[in-house]
Formats: structure tokens, sequence, C-alpha cells
């Protein structure tokens, strides 16, 4: 389709203000390298092969945090998968009318609550929940998996912070599957009912179509999750020990980075460091989201015809 001279004017007008978000993140991964720049030249790969956090000492090691992120994140996604597909579902096919709007507008108020809500409702609440009637019964029945070896003392624990995590990214990734799944064009619905098939099938039909959009909405939810700091400072226990058991304290990068950054600045290294594991989360998250958002451009370009 040809544009007309006016709609080439609208495009270059546009393209400053589209253009300068990648700018802004380029800018961003730049400025973060360069202040990470001293730590990398002192201590090259020991900050990934080690979990120590002592400024008064010069030394440091970032592996607990890094793990703790990606688990916490990891955790946080299958969380959010299993709350998200049935509500998306719900709202797409077996909600109507007004019952319908109310539940898409509680799923757009919980996209919108501060993520300081989600922290302070999963200290006080979730945390002692999970102790009681998830950790505690996981260690009593499975204490030979690794996973569950740790008795959960407090409950504040990585498994904790991912799970509370994973409820604050459920709008998000709900959102996302919604719009996919409703994007799926009406031609395959019928085509579902016109060979008999009851609607459970033809949900089970629509979904395994869109099954791409839904690995990249979780691609995009776990790159959301790895940066959340409010929550995992809240939840996660603040320890440094590396362990293989979900029910131990952990750190993940964000939290360490709120808890330390503050008096950073008063030793030579620590603040350099603080920067090189947030270059690292970024770029992990910058790369999950491009590959995301590629996988959904190019199933959209499949499937809406």
């Amino acid at each position: 389709m040809r544009l007309s001279k006016k709609d080439k004017l609208f495009l270059l007008s546009l393209l400053p203000l589209a253009t300068s978000v990648l700018a802004l993140l380029i800018l961003i991964i730049f400025a973060i390298l360069l202040r990470s720049l001293q730590a990398i030249n002192k201590f090259g790969l020991e900050l990934l092969v080690s979990s120590v956090w002592s400024p008064e000492q010069e030394i440091y090691g970032v592996l607990a945090p890094l793990i703790g992120s990606l688990a916490t994140s990891v955790i946080a996604t299958l969380t959010a998968l299993i709350l998200s597909i049935p509500l998306a579902i719900a709202a797409s096919e077996y909600l109507k009318g007004f019952i319908k709007n109310v539940f898409s507008s509680l799923i757009e108020l919980a996209g919108g609550m501060p993520t300081i809500i989600y922290a302070v409702w999963a200290s006080e609440y979730l945390v002692p929940f999970l102790k009681t009637y998830v950790m505690e019964p996981l260690h009593r029945l499975l204490p030979f998996i690794p996973l569950f070896s740790c008795k959960p003392i407090t409950g504040f624990s990585i498994f904790a912070a991912g799970v509370a995590i994973g409820i604050s990214v459920v709008p998000y990734v709900t959102a996302l599957i919604l719009e996919s799944y409703n994007s799926i064009p009406a031609m395959y619905k019928e085509a579902c009912y016109g060979i008999g098939a009851y609607r459970h099938e033809a949900v089970s039909i629509l979904l395994s179509l869109s099954r791409p959009a839904i690995v990249a909405s979780l691609l995009l939810g776990f790159a959301r999750a790895l940066g959340e700091t409010t929550i995992a400072v809240t939840t996660v226990g603040s320890s440094m020990y590396l362990s293989s058991c979900l029910f131990a304290p952990g750190y993940t990068v964000a939290a360490l980075i709120a808890t330390q950054f503050a008096n950073a600045n008063l030793y030579m290294y620590a603040e350099s460091v603080l920067y090189t594991a947030a270059l690292i989360v970024t770029v992990i998250a910058t790369i999950l989201s491009f590959y995301g958002s590629v996988i959904m451009v190019r199933w959209r370009s499949r499937i809406v015809v």
C-alpha cells in the first residue's frame, strides 16, 4: 500500500519519539556498563563464582543473588502460568456482560496496584500461609528432594519471594495471554464448533494455536519478574547463603541493590559491584524481552489473516 505525502510526513514525525525509547535503553545499558568496569577489571569472574558481601574487606561475590534472581523468576513465571491461563479463559469464554466487565476491571486494577501493596500483603499474610500450608508439608513429605530438604524457619525464602512476585505479575501476563487469545480469528472457533466440538474442546484447540503467544507472554513476565524489587526485599530473607533448598532465605540482585546501594559509595568497589550485578540482570531481561516480542510478532503475522 502506497503512502501519501501526508502519511510519510506523519511517519517521519513519529520516528524521533519511537527511536528515543530504543536510544534511552541503549544509553542506560551503556551507563551501567561504564559504572561496572571498575569491578569487572578488579575482580573479573570471581564475582560470579562466590557468594560474599564484605565491603569492609572489599571482598565481593554475587553468585547467590544472581541465582536467587533466576530462581525467584522461574517460580514467579510458573505461578503466573498456573493462574493467568484460567483467568484469561474465564474472561474470554465463560463470563459475559456486567460480570465480565467487572472481572476485567479487577484484573486491570490489580495490574496498576503499587508493588508496595503486594509486598506488605505478602510479608504479613502470604509468607505465613505458605510456610504453614505449603513449605512445612512439602518438607515433611519430601525431605529427600534437595529443593525441599531444609526446614522453613521463618518462611521468608526464595520460594515465598517467587510466589509473591508471580502473583504481582499475573495481571500483566493475563493481559498478554488474553489479548493473544482474543486476536485468534473467529473462523478457527467456528471451525471447532462446526465439527461438533464442545466448548472445552474448542478452548483446548485455541490454546494450542496460541501456544507461541503464551510462551512469549511468559518470557516477558520472566523478564519483568527479574527486576522486581520491593516484593523481593520484604519476602526473600536477605541472606547471601547459597542453598539448593527453595525454603532457605536468599537474595536477589534487585534486593541486594535496594538494601546496599545507599552505603555503597562509602567503599571503593561496592557500588561498581552492584552496577555489575545490575548489568547482568539488565542484559538477561533485555534479551528475553526482545525474544518474547519477536515470537509474539511472528505468531500474530501467521495467525491473523
